[in-house]
């Protein structure tokens, strides 16, 4: 009996106008293309050290609820990012003044060794494999389980699709604010993937 009043109920909706169904469609194509913003971050917990300072745990869930922002150069932060406007914005939610221009950040903060690196501490990138120039900044998201560089994760705002981002736990091409694993390939072997080819330094501008 209740298949066939369902059944009855979908041939119904046959004879609404085309205009309803496409209405619907919008609706729901809205629902899921919109920035996930602080829905996701809740999503996303790192395996960070009990030791992780509150400010720090701060910085890398206010990093986390803009994933899936598009990336635009110029930006128009919140609703766009470019790399620097990334950092620079969510570190401006804890009283540091970062800059917006991504060459800057050659001498921003105090460089430390990767061993020392935390969550929240901000990762600079070459414009090309073994370069000196600046060309992209990010926040370290989680070491790998061995320390290494390879294996740990980076959160961005990427303009470059490497095959090897990481969104709601699945490898993806994406660009925009993501979560990367450095030198995971788009083929998923640990190498010299675009970002890990590029890594120059750390640097910390907490205290």
């Amino acid at each position: 009996m209740a298949i066939k009043i369902i059944a009855k109920e979908f041939f119904s909706m046959r004879k609404l106008p085309p205009l309803f169904f496409y209405c619907v469609f919008i609706l729901l194509a809205g629902c899921v293309s919109a920035n996930p913003g602080n829905s996701t971050a809740d999503s996303y917990v790192p395996a960070t050290p009990n030791s992780l300072s509150e400010t720090r745990r701060q910085i890398i869930q206010k990093a986390a609820a803009y994933i899936g922002t598009p990336y635009r150069s110029p930006p128009n932060v919140p609703s766009t990012f470019d790399c620097s406007g990334y950092v620079s914005y969510v570190y401006g939610h804890f009283g540091h003044d970062l800059p917006k221009s991504t060459g800057a950040y050659g001498n921003v903060g105090t460089r430390i060794d990767w061993k020392d690196a935390q969550p929240g501490d901000i990762l600079v990138f070459a414009n090309a494999k073994g370069g000196s120039r600046v060309d992209h900044v990010a926040l370290l998201w989680e070491k790998s389980k061995n320390g290494e560089l390879a294996g740990s994760l980076l959160i961005h705002a990427a303009s470059i699709n490497t095959g090897a981002s990481m969104l709601q736990g699945n490898p993806g091409t994406r660009t925009g604010v993501v979560i990367t694993q450095l030198g995971l390939r788009g083929d998923g072997k640990i190498d010299n993937e675009y970002f890990y080819q590029r890594f120059m330094f750390c640097t910390r501008v907490l205290k």
